[in-house]
C-alpha cells in the first residue's frame, strides 16, 4: 500500500518540478523562443517583460489546477468513497501529461499542465486519507511521512533526468529533450494506477460512513493477511457518536463549522509554507542565476548548470529532510516540527536576503544558507502540513477537510511562483527573501494558536471537536478525552493502536 501511494507522490513532485528543469529549453529557440517577446505588460503598475509574466503562468498552471483538484477530488472522496476515485486522479496525470509532451504552443501547454494540475491535487487529499485510515496509532505520522517522502525523490529524479536529457539527445535533436521530460512522468504512474482502482474501501469508511461491517472486515483481513474482525472500529464509532450526537452526516458544512479552527489553521500553514516552497523550488533557476552560478553560455550550459545545483539542493538538503521527518515525527510530534521548522526557514530566508549582495560570488554559501530552508522545511512544515489535516478531521469530512487545506496551499503556491520573477523586479532579489521570512514567522505563530498535537493518539481522539477558544484548549483536551477512550478502550477491549494493527 505505501508503494501504491508512494509512487503517486513521486510522480506529483515529478511532474510539478521537471519544467524548472526544462524551461530554459521551452524559453530558447528550440521551445517556444519565448525570449522573443520583448513587449512589456503592466502588471500591479509596473512594467514587466511579457516572457516573464508567460514564463510564470507556464510554471504555476499546475499549481492552479491542483487548486482545483484538491478540493473536488477530496469532497468527492468522502461522497463516494475513497476507492471511487483512488486512480482516476492518476488517469487526468497521465493523460494530460501525455497532451503537455506534444503541446505545439505555449497556449495548449499551459492548458495541459493546469488540467494535469487538477490530478495532482486529487492525490493529495486522497492518498493520505487512506494511509492513515489504515496506519495504526503508534505508526500514523511515520507511514504517512513516508509515503510523503517519495515527493523528495520526484525531485530529485527531476534533476536527474534533465541531466540525463543533455546526453541522450544530440544538438540537433534537442528540441524533444523537454517533450522528453515531460513525458517521462508518465512511466510510473502508469506502474500504479492498475494497483489503486483495485483497492478496497478503508475499514474505517466503509462502517463509520457507509456502515458496512462486511466490507471493513475484509479491507482489514486483507491488509494484515488473516481474518479480522472491526470490534475496534465499533468502539471508534461509539466514541465518535458521543461526541457527535444529533449530527446529520450529510451536512458538511455544519461538519467543517464545528472545525473551523483547524480547518483555518492547517490552511494557512499550508498555504505559507507552499508560497516559500513553491515559490523558490520551481524559480531555483532564476535564484542561482541571479548569485553567478549560470552564466547563460548556451542553453546546454544552463539546462546542465540548473540540474547540478537542484541535484546539490535535493540531495544534500530537501532529501534528507524528509527522512529525518520519518525519523522524528512520531517521537518529537507535528506542532512542534511544524513551529520549528517555520522558525528555521524564517531565518534562512533572512540571512540569505540580507548577505545577498554579499554571496553572489560564494554560490558554495550561498546554497549552504538557503538550502537550510529546504532542510527543515522538509524536516517541519513540508510534512506536517500533509499530515495533520488526516488527524484533525472525522472520517465523514476527512478527505474534504485535507482537500480544502491543500487546495488553498496550492493556491498560495500558484500565486507566488507566478509572481516570483515580477517581485524580484518590482521588491529586488533581497526583497523577496525577506517577504519569505516574514511569513514563515506568521506561519509559527498561527501554528502555535490552532493546531492540536496528534502524537500517540487514535484517530478517533485526534478528529474530536476543538474544546472552546483557542489558546488553553490542547491541555484540557487531552486530559479528558485521553481519558475517555483509554476507558472506552479496557470496557470494549479496543486496542490502543486502533482497529487495522497488527496483533
Amino acid at each position: 500500500m505505501m508503494l501504491v501511494a508512494g509512487m503517486g507522490f513521486f510522480t506529483d513532485a515529478y511532474l510539478l518540478f521537471i519544467l524548472e528543469v526544462a524551461m530554459p529549453i521551452l524559453a530558447s529557440p528550440y521551445g517556444f523562443n519565448l525570449q522573443d517577446l520583448t513587449q512589456y505588460v503592466s502588471v500591479f503598475g509596473y512594467q514587466v517583460r511579457e516572457y516573464k509574466v508567460i514564463e510564470g503562468a507556464i510554471t504555476s498552471a499546475a499549481l492552479f489546477g491542483a487548486f482545483v483538484g484538491a478540493a473536488l477530488l477530496g469532497h468527492i472522496a468522502d461522497r463516494l468513497g475513497r476507492r471511487a476515485v483512488y486512480g482516476l486522479e492518476l488517469g487526468i496525470m497521465i493523460a494530460f501529461t501525455a497532451v503537455s509532451a506534444i503541446s505545439m504552443n505555449f497556449y495548449v501547454l499551459i492548458a495541459s499542465r493546469f488540467l494535469m494540475g487538477i490530478g495532482v491535487g486529487g492525490d493529495y487529499p486522497i492518498s493520505s486519507t487512506i494511509m492513515s485510515e489504515y496506519s495504526s496509532t503508534k505508526h500514523r505520522g511515520k507511514l504517512v511521512a513516508m509515503v510523503f517522502s517519495m515527493q523528495g525523490l520526484g525531485l530529485l529524479a527531476g534533476a536527474l533526468v534533465g541531466l540525463a536529457s543533455i546526453y541522450i539527445f544530440p544538438a540537433q535533436y534537442f528540441q524533444y529533450s523537454w517533450r522528453f521530460m515531460l513525458a517521462f512522468g508518465i512511466i510510473p504512474a502508469l506502474y500504479v494506477v492498475k494497483l489503486r482502482r483495485q483497492m478496497l474501501e478503508t475499514p474505517r469508511y466503509s462502517l463509520q460512513v457507509k456502515h458496512d461491517k462486511s466490507g471493513a472486515e475484509a479491507a482489514t483481513s486483507k491488509i494484515l493477511g488473516v481474518e479480522s474482525t472491526v470490534t475496534g472500529v465499533d468502539v471508534a464509532r461509539k466514541q465518535k457518536q458521543q461526541f457527535n450526537k444529533g449530527e446529520d452526516r450529510t451536512n458538511y458544512i455544519g461538519s467543517l463549522r464545528k472545525y473551523l479552527i483547524f480547518l483555518i489553521g492547517t490552511s494557512i500553514t499550508w498555504f505559507i509554507f507552499d508560497m516559500a516552497f513553491y515559490g523558490t523550488t520551481l524559480n531555483n533557476s532564476f535564484i542561482l542565476e541571479n548569485i553567478g552560478y549560470s552564466t547563460k553560455h548556451s542553453v546546454l550550459t544552463d539546462v546542465f548548470n540548473i540540474a547540478v545545483g537542484d541535484s546539490i539542493l535535493a540531495g544534500l538538503f530537501a532529501v534528507p529532510g524528509y527522512f529525518i521527518a520519518v525519523a522524528l515525527v512520531d517521537n518529537v510530534g507535528r506542532k512542534t516540527l511544524q513551529w520549528a521548522g517555520f522558525l528555521v526557514m524564517a531565518a534562512s530566508y533572512f540571512i540569505t536576503g540580507y548577505y545577498y549582495s554579499f554571496l553572489q560570488g560564494d554560490i558554495a554559501i550561498f546554497i549552504a544558507i538557503f538550502g537550510l530552508s529546504y532542510m527543515f522545511g522538509n524536516i517541519g512544515p513540508n510534512t506536517t502540513t500533509f499530515i495533520l489535516p488526516t488527524e484533525l478531521f472525522p472520517t465523514d469530512i476527512r478527505s474534504t477537510a485535507h482537500g480544502i487545506a491543500s487546495s488553498i496551499a496550492k493556491l498560495g503556491a500558484g500565486i507566488f511562483t507566478f509572481l516570483f520573477l515580477i517581485l524580484g523586479q518590482i521588491l529586488g532579489n533581497s526583497g523577496e527573501f525577506y517577504l519569505l521570512s516574514a511569513i514563515s514567522l506568521i506561519g509559527a505563530v498561527v501554528t502555535a494558536f490552532t493546531i492540536r498535537e496528534t502524537r500517540k493518539l487514535s484517530l478517533e481522539v485526534t478528529s474530536l471537536p476543538p474544546s472552546s477558544g483557542i489558546m488553553g484548549f490542547r491541555k484540557k483536551w487531552l486530559a479528558r478525552e485521553s481519558a475517555n477512550s483509554e476507558k472506552i478502550n479496557k470496557e470494549e477491549g479496543l486496542l490502543p493502536e486502533g482497529p487495522v494493527d497488527q496483533r
